[in-house]
């Protein structure tokens, strides 16, 4: 557990110190806590600011899903710790030649209908998302050519061009394992409505935008000892409700509190605060085609200049946050320190490239386009941003998107200049977050071509050698923390309440693994 504290010495600010003053009331912070109710049911409440998005997981990019649906999932390979997969359903991997891995599987799984799980059903999945191009996920995956069954346990995965990162991408959100027979029966709606999978809990209901609520399952193959019967994910997306729940006793867990709330949970009898770096980062997409401002280098690196990285740390981290500038960060494979715990900021440095750029003061308006209300602190963040711009003479107008149209706009290359946004890399690999700088990643949201960098990760995705794959990764980050598709901000923290009578040791790839949530002893 990480706990909740500055990891360096850091420079206060006065907008800092506005924002750490409590605004709301007081009143339920005597409130019991959750955790008497809890040991007596032995049922488990997470608020989450975002409900799932589908029990489909091919077909979802989503923190928020792949966070509950690791419960109700079980993986060929499971991330330890470090983010290094190891074996979970299969007893063991290995790569046998350049385009071919071979896996055992355990004896004796069963998904939660009963039926055996086979490398049938390991070949009916990987092959939907490998050969489906319809599928969000297909992407991650379209390396695989086919899943070669031996027997009921043995099976090669042969892909069509080495894949150094294969294991990785086993291990995260587009790799849980369907069952082929129930899905061949009864359809992907009636899955949709009643998921089955062959993970440590088991279905019982979703309301969106309300609970999704699972129970353990007695015959899991690595032993039903979690303390919860079952679970429930509530989504409350406002973050003062969800503080609020926690601080009534009427959720366990929430996530996503903000640096405002923070001392409220802190102090509370019955609650406290736990945190863990992420591998999200905070950042900015530049739109580098011709007919915007940002295709202009002396532009970008004026904006560059102008951001004070820590003093969005403070403001909205409460200074926990480190400022980067690269997406790739430690514990990733690839990352490249010298990209870490730095930024650039230089008032005057930026005042002189806008100059040299022909732009007088007030003279360049840009576009900065934001979610508002989908992660926390989003509008406030882009408005924070448009106050330093226009401290170096930049005028920016804000564009504020409720989540579906930003994600649309995001997804469709339909912002301008500069739109603000967040990744994770919970593939932690380099090979993830790094594609979006090839040339033909989303060229209406970025515009971004560099051959070089084209050249780097080609040779990169197909090299069997760690440490030259490591090397190539390297290089490209150092290029593109010059050229900018991204002005990157801080590596996120992630930071939850938690009722006492809870053990919970966030994870920094965001996962809730509810075995590993245990009643506190202490």
């Amino acid at each position: 557990m990480t706990p909740l504290s500055r990891r360096r010495p850091r420079r206060t600010h006065l907008a800092a110190a506005t924002l750490l003053v409590t605004g709301l009331a007081t009143a339920a912070c005597s409130a019991p806590g959750a955790g008497a109710d809890a040991s007596e049911d032995n049922s488990l409440v997470i608020a989450m600011a975002q409900d799932i998005d589908t029990a489909d997981t091919h077909n979802t990019t989503a923190i928020s899903t792949e966070a509950v649906m690791v419960n109700l999932q079980s993986y060929l390979l499971k991330r330890d710790e470090q983010g290094t997969p190891q074996p979970h359903l299969a007893t063991s991997f290995e790569s046998t030649d350049d385009f071919t891995w071979r896996f055992e599987l355990r004896d004796g799984v069963t998904f939660h209908n009963g039926e055996p799980l086979t490398a049938d059903d390991v070949k009916f999945t990987l092959e939907r998302v490998a050969l489906d191009n319809t599928l969000i996920q297909h992407t991650n995956y379209k390396t695989i050519q086919e899943v070669r069954v031996i027997d009921d346990t043995t099976f090669d995965i042969i892909t069509n061009v080495p894949d150094p990162a294969l294991p990785y991408r086993l291990a995260r959100e587009g790799a849980g394992i369907f069952p082929q027979d129930y899905i061949t029966e009864q359809g992907w709606d009636a899955y949709e409505q009643h998921p089955i999978g062959s993970g440590p809990y088991e279905f019982v209901e979703w309301v969106k935008g309300d609970h999704f609520t699972l129970q353990r399952y007695e015959d899991y193959f690595e032993g039903a000892d979690s303390d919860w019967e079952t679970v429930e994910f509530r989504t409350v997306s406002e973050p003062s409700t969800r503080i609020g729940e926690l601080l009534a006793g009427s959720v366990d867990i929430a996530d996503q509190i903000p640096v405002v709330d923070r001392d409220r949970v802190e102090s509370n009898d019955g609650t406290h605060l736990v945190s863990s770096d992420s591998t999200t980062v905070r950042m900015l997409y530049v739109n580098q085609n011709d007919q915007f401002k940002t295709s202009d280098p002396r532009v970008v690196q004026a904006i560059d200049y102008a951001i004070d990285n820590e003093q969005l740390s403070e403001i909205f981290t409460g200074g926990m946050a480190t400022p980067v500038r690269s997406r790739v960060v430690p514990g990733a494979f690839g990352h490249e320190p010298s990209l870490y715990d730095t930024y650039r900021y230089d008032p005057a440095k930026a005042r002189e490239l806008l100059q040299e750029a022909g732009y007088g003061d007030g003279e360049l308006e840009i576009t900065l386009t934001s979610s508002q209300g989908r992660t926390a602190g989003d509008a406030d963040t882009a408005q924070t941003i448009q106050g330093m711009l226009e401290a170096v003479g930049i005028k920016v107008n804000i564009e504020l998107l409720e989540a579906s149209t930003y994600v649309d706009t995001r997804t469709t290359g339909k912002n301008k200049e500069l739109l603000f946004t967040g990744w994770n890399n919970t593939l932690f690999d380099a090979s993830l977050p790094l594609s979006h700088f090839r040339s033909t990643y989303a060229p209406n949201s970025f515009g971004y071509n560099n051959p070089e960098v084209d050249r780097l990760l080609d040779a990169a995705a197909i090299n069997l050698n760690e440490e030259e794959r490591a090397t190539q990764y390297q290089q490209v980050q150092k290029i593109v923390a010059e050229e900018m598709p991204y002005i990157y901000l801080y590596q996120d923290v992630a930071v939850y309440g938690a009722n006492d009578s809870i053990a919970f040791e966030p994870r920094m790839d965001d996962m809730y693994y509810v075995q590993d949530i245990e009643l506190s002893t202490d």
